[in-house]
């Protein structure tokens, strides 16, 4: 039996946030491991901060365990490429104490969320900056036990309302979207599900993908980091399914999604890429837990590539040129290799095997979760199919991909051997 999905949307819209019709403000979302010579990155959060030398920035570690170290890091990035350190604010908000620190507990920091001298000098900030870590800890520490903001939230919320900039990383993405994942990895999201939580609710030994409440500032749907380095397509999907969010975007690693409030558009900066999943035609069969899926869109934009939430077209970066007639390889059954795993990738999968293939049409991945039973995923070209890529100096070629179809469904397979 197939899940109403209109059902699952009522259940989980409790999580929900009222969101600001007013929010003019822009917002720096980095998939984790942000390297502090990203010149591309601290330089857009300076600029959108009004400029290296008027930049004040107020850091909230909340999330992690080394929070002073953490905030020392970041510090050091911004101050590398011309911030003063007398404008960045360490804003003591956090639950584990830093063995690095000697003289200061910073598990006192706990309950800080409702000290309205921090909520001013964050409201007087251009720009609110969360940390990596663990991001059920943020939302410990900046909700009430009743689901009311904290006065250092409701600062971050004008700051943000007046034409702020929120960021993080890692953990200080996830809480950009609300429904947030709390945690969990892609195998055990597709075999066990989707568990919901109250917010700041560990709940350590559940199976799945953990889904709570987030901050919210992300209007356009669900957002997961690390993306591909941690081989998360499965755990982003589930939870796409199962809160009914109409988007997904997955951020990689020292890479950013840029979202200005005003243009509502997105723009990649960084390293990497940022893959996104759009449902509008999708079909998600459920049961207890995700069954099959069916014309899921993807995208997947690099450096430079623009997303534009009102008309929903895509922009390639400079100097990318279209792929078609000019692919690069050419193999006419690409290896099915396994996408949750290292290699090959689903980002491989999806340029080299796929739409960087002269021949290839469809490439399909298999995942064994028994000894004979596995998950299909499949990567389509549609009739809207595009791609377009730039080869750089060091050989690398990055992508623009467009309107792939993805499905999904459970299989079992006959492991004969071919010879005794």
């Amino acid at each position: 039996m197939t899940r109403n999905l209109v059902w699952l949307f009522l259940l989980y819209s409790t999580f929900l946030l009222p969101r600001s019709a007013s929010a003019q403000g822009n917002l720096m979302i980095v998939g984790g491991g942000l390297e502090s010579d990203n010149k591309e990155i601290f330089e857009e959060i300076l600029r959108l901060s009004g400029g290296a030398e008027q930049a004040v920035i107020s850091v909230i570690p909340a999330a992690s365990g080394v929070a002073a170290q953490t905030f020392a890091y970041f510090s050091m990035g911004l101050q590398r490429f011309g911030a003063k350190p007398e404008n960045i604010h360490l804003i003591p908000v956090a639950i584990e104490d830093d063995d690095s620190t000697l003289d200061v507990n910073e598990a006192t920091w706990l309950h800080n969320g409702n000290d309205e001298a921090l909520a001013d000098i964050v409201r007087q900030s251009h720009c609110v900056w969360f940390s990596g870590g663990d991001q059920l800890r943020i939302i410990k520490t900046l909700y009430l036990p009743d689901g009311s903001r904290t006065a250092v939230l409701d600062a971050v919320w004008d700051m943000f309302e007046k034409g702020g900039l929120v960021g993080g990383t890692s953990a200080g993405a996830a809480i950009m979207s609300d429904p947030m994942i709390g945690n969990g990895n892609s195998m055990d999201a597709l075999i066990y599900g989707a568990k919901t939580s109250r917010p700041g609710e560990d709940l350590p030994d559940h199976q799945g993908v953990l889904l709570t409440k987030g901050l919210g500032f992300f209007p356009h749907g669900l957002v997961d980091q690390h993306f591909h380095a941690r081989s998360r397509t499965g755990r982003l999907i589930v939870a796409m399914a199962y809160t009914a969010q109409p988007m997904a975007f997955g951020i990689d690693e020292n890479t950013a999604l840029v979202y200005y409030g005003k243009e509502d558009k997105m723009i990649v900066a960084g390293a990497a890429g940022v893959t996104i999943f759009d449902a509008k035609k999708a079909v998600f069969s459920m049961m207890d837990t995700l069954t099959s899926v069916n014309d899921l869109a993807v995208h997947y934009l690099e450096s430079g590539d623009t997303y534009s939430f009102l008309d929903h077209t895509v922009v390639p970066a400079p100097g990318k040129s279209d792929l078609k007639g000019k692919e690069k390889f050419d193999t006419a059954e690409p290896f099915p290799g396994g996408m949750f795993a290292a290699a090959p990738s689903f980002l491989r999968l999806a340029t080299r095997h796929l739409m960087d293939n002269q021949h290839a049409t469809t490439v399909s991945s298999l995942n064994f979760y028994t000894h004979n039973n596995a998950f299909l995923i499949s990567l389509a070209k549609t009739g809207q199919s595009k791609a377009f890529g730039r080869d750089s100096q060091n050989g690398r070629r990055t992508y623009t991909l467009l309107n792939m179809s993805l499905s999904l469904k459970t299989v079992t397979v006959d492991l004969t051997p071919l010879h005794d």
